[in-house]
């Protein structure tokens, strides 16, 4: 078997092996040597059996249609793929994105992609599409995509995306359509004086850690649940080796959810007495606090709390309160497979299993315990 290696493929490949080791399967695999990418033009008379390959170009797809080996394709960058393809759900990476800053209280928004890109577009259809359901906007920048570009392309790129930056009113959240794009955005912001998070909020795509932890500010990401991508890449491999078809033959991941770090830590809330609530809000969110008990921390009255969460967020403080809480529930079933549900309701603030199910299931379409299922 052959694919490409690097970036956030390591946690993909764990996916791989967990279903070669599931089903007894006596796998190996081969990569690059010194390169992290392996294209399957490398693979010209490779005697391999099956291939796992990102196909970002029009020259890689034909090839791999040519192929004899069974090819799965694991990257969305082209709007249709020839052969099978397992790929994150990029509409649904954007409608995360957009939630999250969101909840920050921002109320300008701006989208940093890639020129003819479906993963791109995909992830900007779903930005705005989530964005408009709470009566928002947003602007895009897209710069040339760099897959084989050499040269000082990047460059040219990086005074471009510094200027736009500067046009941007403040404070604003910016979704950039990966880490690596996100961290030329912090990086801008640097350059012509744009403080991150106070006037940018920053928010990528991949949660690569290398990435994102050696930056200040550190750099928040929706991340992609990439072992559930590998185990599927491997499933629908496994068929085609055997012969066999599948139903599911382009059927997408959903994302895990916003890693929160530095780049989008401030609240974009000009009263203080939001911002007393909003820290308090987030730091309680595993506890049966209530809206009453919110407004009495800030000293202010129901009502005005109420009206101030429309004016600031586009929704009450109940269901703020309540998203909070099912974000939390997601990652503690993913985190912990064996902590019972009725332990997580209890650790989410939440009365009891019927009431996390119900909750849950509306939000999500799926049972707290299908969601684990689906996230191991």
């Amino acid at each position: 078997m052959a694919f490409p290696r690097g970036a956030h493929q390591e946690a993909f490949i764990h996916g791989v092996f967990q279903y070669s080791s599931d089903k007894g399967l006596d796998w190996t695999y081969t990569i690059a040597p010194e390169s992290l990418a392996l294209s399957v033009l490398d693979l010209v008379d490779w005697p391999g059996d099956g291939v796992l390959a990102a196909l970002n170009t029009a020259e890689e797809a034909e090839y791999a249609k040519a192929m004899r080996q069974p090819v799965i394709n694991i990257s969305s960058a082209l709007p249709e793929s020839p052969v099978p393809r397992v790929m994150v759900d990029n509409i649904a990476v954007g409608r995360v994105a957009a939630d999250h800053l969101i909840t920050r209280g921002l109320r300008s928004f701006a989208f940093y992609g890639l020129a003819d890109v479906e993963y791109s577009k995909r992830r900007w259809m779903g930005f705005v599409e989530r964005l408009a359901e709470s009566d928002f906007t947003a602007t895009q920048h897209l710069a040339t995509p760099t897959f084989g570009f050499r040269g000082s392309v990047w460059m040219r790129q990086h005074k471009e995306l510094a200027a736009w930056l500067k046009s941007l009113p403040t404070p604003c959240g910016v979704f950039s359509v990966s880490d690596y794009r996100a961290r030329h955005v912090l990086d801008a912001c640097q350059q012509v004086g744009r403080k991150s998070p106070e006037q940018i909020a920053v928010l990528g795509v991949d949660n690569e850690h290398v990435i994102c932890e050696h930056i200040s500010p550190t750099l928040s990401s929706v991340a992609r649940n990439d072992a559930l991508e590998g185990y599927r890449a491997a499933e629908l491999l496994h068929q085609r080796l055997n012969g066999e078809s599948s139903d599911d033959a382009e059927a997408p991941v959903p994302p895990l959810e916003v890693v929160s770090r530095e780049s989008t830590s401030a609240f974009a809330v000009s009263d203080p007495r939001m911002k007393t609530v909003l820290e308090y809000l987030l730091s309680n969110v595993a506890e049966p606090i209530t809206i009453d008990e919110l407004a009495e921390h800030a000293d202010v009255s129901r009502r005005w709390l109420e009206y101030a969460f429309r004016d600031a967020l586009g929704e009450t403080p109940y269901h703020y309160l309540q998203r909070q809480r099912l974000l939390l529930a997601k990652r503690l079933l993913r985190d912990d497979p064996t902590s019972p549900i009725y332990r997580i309701a209890q650790r989410t603030g939440f009365s009891s299993v019927k009431q996390l199910n119900k909750a849950f299931q509306k939000e999500y379409g799926a049972t707290p315990g299908e969601y684990r299922k689906l996230s191991q």
